[in-house]
């Protein structure tokens, strides 16, 4: 906005040339005036002429007179304008000095604010090494404890085994006494009738034939007692023992009950190698009656030898496979089931130990094992292991995938479902002392902890080995 004092300047200078403007044009019309005269009158005034020349060029000379002066006060003007918007310009740049400096205090502000935040940082920062390195001394120190607990533990189960290794010593010399005794309680019976026999033979005329016949009736008693302990069958072999669900299972049989334990694959395989060697046309049975599964390494030694035999091998379960007995079934060349067997598929699982890279790399050949073994059933169902894996939970809470035989088979975890199985390998009577090896080798691994609970206790695994086991009531530990 223009000041008051410049407003009116140039009012008066604008009223000033007004009226010269207005001179000058008068002084121009008397002018025209004289020079239009008559010359009558010309010739009156030629007097007075040099005194109007005189005038004019005295009003002439007050004009430029005044015209200088108006634009020596425009220039003073203009200069005190010039100085007022310097004088603005110095007050404007003084006050963004001011300004400029305001922000460097701010910003400066800033930075010793964020340096003493950083120092801040930097203590709790110190501080919480300093608890994670306390904390893990601390558990440094705890697991060092620990380790002796179970070291403690795994000494005092050690005792425990050897104490129950020398019960069942004494068992076994017991078993062996009583059979002892028996051998000779018989072995005086049979002196007894020598004894009558050489009376009878001493009474040579009146009692040969009596001794004949008793000694008849003592050869056919022995041979009685054999022939009631045999079948007098041939065994039937056959290439293709199945048909509308009945199956004859031949003497080419092996037995796969209990759980898969170190030493158990050469169990089987060897057998399986003996009975290629006798005869590779006619098919192994491997019989399932009861097996929850077991070590991984083991379980896949044995299906690698099923698979390579040249003679097939047959799985049969009558009722219950599950984990790795489960990966057996499914993989066998042809598998057997009851429709009332259970079928159980789940993940494999495994205990870690040591520092954290090591138990990285105990789940890292886990999951490796998990891939070798799950992934040919899941690609024998036709799904990923992904997949199946999610089926798994989806079927039940905990993953544990279970099923009837008849289910199984939809599943493709087992191929036939049987209602009659024959078994043609028992011709002879089990003996008692076989019997008897069975509860001491259930008695070899059972125990009982301090609240009474009964449990298999599981022998150590290979290197690098998992347990593929089912164990809802943690029996197997």
């Amino acid at each position: 906005m223009m000041p008051l004092k410049h407003s009116l300047f140039y009012s008066v200078l604008l009223a000033t040339l007004f009226s010269v403007i207005l001179s000058l044009n008068s002084y121009s019309s008397e002018s025209s005036k004289n020079k239009t005269a008559t010359p009558e009158v010309n010739k009156s005034r030629e007097p007075d002429k040099h005194v109007e020349e005189l005038t004019q060029e005295i009003e002439r000379l007050k004009l430029e007179k005044s015209k200088l002066t108006l634009e020596n006060i425009v220039h003073a003007e203009k200069h005190e304008t010039e100085l007022l918007q310097l004088q603005q310009d110095k007050e404007r740049l003084n006050l963004e000095n001011e300004l400029v400096l305001e922000k460097m205090r701010q910003e400066l502000a800033k930075l010793t604010a964020e340096k003493e935040k950083l120092n801040l940082q930097n203590e709790v920062t110190a501080a919480k090494q300093a608890q994670a390195l306390f904390e893990l001394s601390g558990s440094k120190d705890r697991l060092e404890l620990q380790n002796a607990v179970e070291e403690a533990k795994r000494i005092q189960s050690h005792a425990e085994n050897e104490v129950e290794h020398t019960k069942l010593v004494m068992q076994n010399a017991l078993l062996e006494e009583r059979n002892k005794q028996q051998e000779l309680q018989y072995q005086l019976d049979v002196t007894k009738i020598n004894v009558e026999v050489q009376k009878i033979e001493f009474d040579k005329l009146k009692k040969n034939q009596h001794a004949e016949e008793l000694a008849q009736k003592i050869a056919t008693y022995e041979k009685q007692r054999e022939w009631e302990t045999l079948v007098e069958k041939p065994i039937e072999y056959l290439k293709e023992p199945y048909s509308n669900g009945h199956l004859i299972i031949s003497d080419r049989r092996i037995s796969l009950n209990g759980f898969i334990f170190a030493g158990f694959a050469d169990y089987v395989t060897e057998r399986i190698n003996f009975f290629n060697n006798k005869n590779p046309e006619y098919p192994i049975f491997l019989v399932i009656d009861y097996c929850a599964g077991g070590s991984v390494m083991e379980g896949s030694k044995i299906v690698k030898a099923m698979q390579n035999s040249r003679a097939p091998v047959y799985v049969v379960v009558k009722s219950f496979a599950a984990s790795m007995a489960a990966v057996i079934t499914t993989l066998a060349k042809r598998s057997f089931a009851y429709p009332d067997a259970i079928i159980i598929h789940h993940q494999v699982w495994g205990n870690f130990a040591g520092n954290v890279t090591q138990q990285q790399e105990q789940l890292q050949m886990t999951k490796e094992w998990a891939k070798r073994v799950m992934q040919p059933v899941a690609e024998k169902m036709g799904l990923s292991l992904q997949t199946m894996i999610e089926q798994m939970y989806q079927h039940n809470s905990d993953g544990n995938w279970r099923e009837f035989g008849d289910a199984a088979v939809k599943l493709k975890w087992v191929d036939y479902l049987v209602e009659d199985i024959k078994e043609a390998s028992y011709l002879k009577y089990p003996a008692e002392k076989e019997e008897a090896n069975v509860v001491i080798q259930q008695a070899k691994y059972e125990k009982q902890d301090a609240q009474g609970q009964r449990y298999i206790q599981l022998p150590r695994l290979n290197p690098l080995d998992v347990y593929h086991l089912y164990n809802p009531d943690n029996y197997y530990r």
